[in-house]
């Protein structure tokens, strides 16, 4: 996702989330929030497993119920 925009990779775009750049600095807050979202996402499908409420799901399954990133405008 964040190659797709053109960084590196998820450390690079979170690393522009303080940048003085009024670009990078959005672009760098919207990878912060949305990487947040993904763990916690993941965190919760592990609970729900471990606790049996759902089976482990494939990996298309999980991929695509992932949180979007909402980019700025």
């Amino acid at each position: 996702t964040a190659q797709a925009r053109g960084y590196d990779g998820i450390l690079s775009l979170c690393s522009y989330a303080t940048s003085a750049n009024p670009r990078f600095c959005p672009e760098g807050q919207a990878g912060v929030t949305w990487r947040d979202a993904v763990w916690a996402y993941g965190y919760a499908v592990i609970a729900e497993v471990e606790s049996g409420a759902r089976p482990v799901p494939t990996v298309d399954e999980l991929l695509a119920a992932l949180p979007s990133i909402i980019w700025p405008s």
